[in-house]
């Protein structure tokens, strides 16, 4: 995000001071996360927005997915989902939550076999009447765990923090 002529990585975080040397970059890449997509994601859900929660809750998982398994995008996403989030350890269920939620939004712009994002729903995915609900609040929870779980793997893993540091300087090489 540009502000006033300042590229920014995560919400304070500017390009230019993103930490690739040292031990800084978890918790800025945790910022960006956070700042962007879940903390925005639950300000909408908070607003009556769960549609828009639940796009920002999936680029989230996107986004993370990418970085941690890489690879094509339906296996990485339906392996973070299945491995990360515990709402959606069954295969069936991860691949519900991509092929559905994800596919749907992102390259129709709706959500396919009638699913539907909740605010009311108690579960992070519940079933009713053959529909599949997801509450994007919650799932959005779900997800926060899953990344400062990555933040903690990233502080003790020295190779998994290079291979953070080799994703974003390969994904952001024009910005840096």
């Amino acid at each position: 995000m540009k502000i006033d002529d300042i590229l920014y990585f995560a919400p304070k975080v500017r390009f230019d001071d993103l930490d690739f040397v040292g031990h800084e970059l978890p918790q800025q890449f945790a910022a960006r996360i956070n700042g962007y997509y879940l903390d925005a994601a639950e300000h909408c859900g908070h607003s009556g927005f769960a549609f828009a929660a639940g796009v920002l809750v999936l680029a989230a998982i996107d986004a993370l997915a990418r970085v941690q398994i890489g690879g094509a995008v339906g296996s990485r996403f339906k392996s973070f989902a299945a491995h990360e989030l515990g709402s959606f350890s069954k295969a069936e269920t991860a691949a519900k939550l991509y092929d559905d939620f994800r596919n749907g939004l992102i390259h129709e712009a709706r959500i396919k076999q009638g699913a539907q994002f909740s605010l009311q729903s108690g579960q992070t995915i519940a079933e009713a009447d053959g529909v599949v609900i997801v509450n994007p609040l919650l799932l959005s929870s779900e997800v926060r765990g899953a990344l400062e779980r990555y933040v903690r793997k990233l502080n003790r893993e020295p190779k998994l923090l290079s291979d953070l540091r080799n994703r974003l300087m390969q994904d952001h090489a024009d910005d840096v």
